[in-house]
């Protein structure tokens, strides 16, 4: 009997006693609020340090520019990154097509510490102009000057000799301004400087002939034959018109001949993997920088108002992708702050702004409907606007 009560005691104690909780894991939490903890909701983009200075001299060959900022007493060197963007008339650019004596506008990358170490992005006036909106506006015209208002709502007084075209543009108008000094050099009304981005994407398309399309060597397997390689963000036209099977060059001496075997979009860049001789890869490093050429698209894809490669075989995954790192923010969010404004809207940071997700879940419900990519883009446009497919930013 003693023996049954003990062991009916010992039950209900055991029954008393709470269930161990399984050990929780500290990070145990949503993979969304996890990267939020780590990238954070703030865009990079707004800390970057910009500014407006003079550009003194360049050094093409080491990627080097000298500039004098707006506000110091010193020019200063600072070496171009690899992969910088470079516009000029409103269009991507060479650093030797760039004019000494011009006023510039310039991003600086930045060290942890958020230091500037080098330049990522150098554009001429007129580029900035563009960017920000339709140019400035002319607020004065005296005896010797005029005076123009940024889109931003700075106002600036620069001299100005007898310029073509000059007399043509009223006050209260939109027009570029491009200034040497406290010199205006240009001044454009919207046609003229149309005109003259024309002209610099013929230059640069002589370029990309003559020279090849920049891109930075990303996966080398020299066993298998295959590597990647990234194209730049001024090349996505061009780069997004190949097809599998396309025979392209890497620039060497001699030149490495190559065949595509995949294209893909890469925020605003282009991935291609490339099928390459083992030995030709052998003279290649990661992170090399490089120039491969291919032949010019027909005209009719250059001049396209929607990418080249609509409508080819990707899963619907795939298809959002590509769609995100094929258009432009237009979030409405001020200041230079917005990464997929310049960039592409798969460049965005997704806990900053929520176009992204939208964009997302809308090209989604759009394909689950069964619309083509060419029917997606032209409904895209008619509710944001032709911001949507070319780099901008906002006031």
């Amino acid at each position: 009997m003693r023996r049954a009560l003990a062991l009916l005691l010992l039950l209900g104690l055991v029954a008393l006693t709470p269930a161990a909780e399984p050990d929780k894991k500290p990070d145990d939490k949503p993979a969304n609020d996890k990267i939020k903890e780590v990238a954070g909701t703030a865009e990079y983009l707004r800390h970057v340090p910009k500014g407006f200075g003079t550009l003194t001299a360049v050094d093409a060959p080491k990627r080097q520019v000298t500039v004098l900022l707006d506000g110091e007493t010193a020019a200063k060197e600072w070496p171009v990154l690899p992969d910088a963007e470079v516009k000029k008339d409103g269009w991507w650019a060479r650093l030797d097509q760039l004019t000494i004596g011009d006023r510039v506008w310039i991003w600086f990358q930045t060290n942890r510490k958020r230091q500037p170490t080098g330049i990522a992005t150098l554009c001429d006036e007129l580029s900035e102009q563009d960017m920000h909106g339709p140019g400035v506006v002319l607020d004065k015209k005296g005896e010797g000057s005029l005076t123009y208002k940024s889109v931003k709502g700075a106002t600036r007084t620069v001299k100005v000799a007898k310029l073509p075209g000059l007399d043509t543009i009223a006050v209260g108008k939109n027009c570029y301004v491009q200034s040497a000094g406290d010199q205006a050099r240009l001044v454009l009304d919207p046609t003229a400087f149309e005109a003259r981005r024309g002209e610099q994407r013929a230059a640069l398309r002589k370029r990309w002939v003559d020279e090849g399309l920049p891109g930075t060597v990303t996966f080398l397997h020299r066993f298998s034959g295959e590597m990647e390689l990234m194209l730049d963000h001024e090349c996505m036209r061009w780069a997004r018109s190949l097809n599998y099977g396309d025979k392209v060059t890497l620039q060497a001496d001699p030149p490495m001949n190559a065949v595509v075997k995949k294209v893909a979009a890469w925020r605003e860049r282009t991935q291609l993997r490339l099928v390459v001789n083992s030995f030709d890869q052998c003279d290649l490093n990661l992170g090399e920088r490089v120039r491969l050429k291919m032949p010019a698209p027909a005209p009719a894809v250059e001049n396209a108002l929607l990418p080249p490669d609509l409508d080819r075989p990707r899963s619907k995954d795939e298809r959002v992708d590509w769609f995100l790192a094929s258009i432009y923010c237009t979030c409405q969010v001020k200041g230079d702050n917005c990464t997929g404004d310049f960039y592409t809207l798969a460049s965005c940071n997704p806990n900053a702004c929520g176009m992204p997700n939208h964009q997302r879940k809308t090209i989604a419900a759009m394909i689950d409907k069964g619309m083509t990519d060419k029917a997606i883009f032209e409904q895209l446009i008619k509710d944001h606007g032709p911001e949507l497919l070319r780099p901008h930013l906002l006031p």
